[in-house]
């Protein structure tokens, strides 16, 4: 059985969250210091996911953001588009950086939802080329409901059927509220395990003598 997780939600009522299907739903750290990285360590050991929201700049600088887990609704921004496209928050250079650093481009729902008219053509054509760019450069991409209450709560179906209105496949569709977020999570987990030392590197048994672990970068 798949676990749905919705890694950018109202996390106050579990019992709706499984009634509605989610495994979890997590409130997650909102870094917004202009020194990304320095917050973003600073809060990483009691943070089980931290998201960054700004413009192309921002965006740009947390692309280079190990410490990182999601960029969170980069189309949301008051930048004018480029004259033959769309200013949709990242690029190629971003997506390949976060691809690398596993490091996730968030869809949010409630971004749609509150939006209206024109601003919301807008949004949704910029999040149809921000799929296009993070398909083509391996990024993960998540799902979310962005639900400050329990009013804003939508269930996995509800998010997969956006993902594939916005240009996603089924299946990636359901990976971003699956698969994606379970590794961020697992990720999370994983950095705090002292038995984990980094990446592809797990100590079974220890000897008379236990060192530390890597305590930044993933590893």
């Amino acid at each position: 059985m798949t676990d749905f997780f919705d890694i950018n939600g109202f996390a106050g009522s579990p019992a709706l969250a499984e009634k509605l299907g989610w495994a979890k739903i997590i409130a997650p750290y909102k870094v917004s210091s202009k020194d990304l990285q320095a917050e973003a360590r600073r809060v990483r050991a009691n943070a089980e996911v931290i998201i960054v929201s700004g413009g192309s700049d921002v965006n740009r600088a947390a692309s280079d953001c190990w410490e990182l887990d999601l960029i969170g609704s980069p189309e949301l921004h008051e930048e004018k588009d480029f004259m033959h496209q769309m200013n949709s928050g990242i690029d190629f250079v971003i997506a390949k950086a976060c691809a690398e650093k596993g490091i996730a481009i968030e869809f949010n729902f409630a971004d749609v939802l509150n939006s209206s008219g024109r601003k919301r053509s807008q949004l949704l054509a910029r999040m149809m080329q921000n799929i296009m760019i993070s398909k083509d450069c391996g990024c993960g991409m998540v799902l979310t409901s962005g639900s400050k209450d329990e009013f804003g709560l939508r269930s996995p179906r509800d998010l997969i059927a956006f993902g594939m209105v916005i240009g996603m496949s089924l299946e990636e569709a359901t990976a971003a509220v699956s698969r994606t977020p379970s590794s961020i999570i697992r990720r999370s987990h994983d950095r705090k395990d002292p038995n984990i030392i980094m990446k592809g590197l797990e100590v079974k048994k220890w000897g008379s003598e236990k060192k530390g672990k890597k305590a930044y970068g993933w590893y």
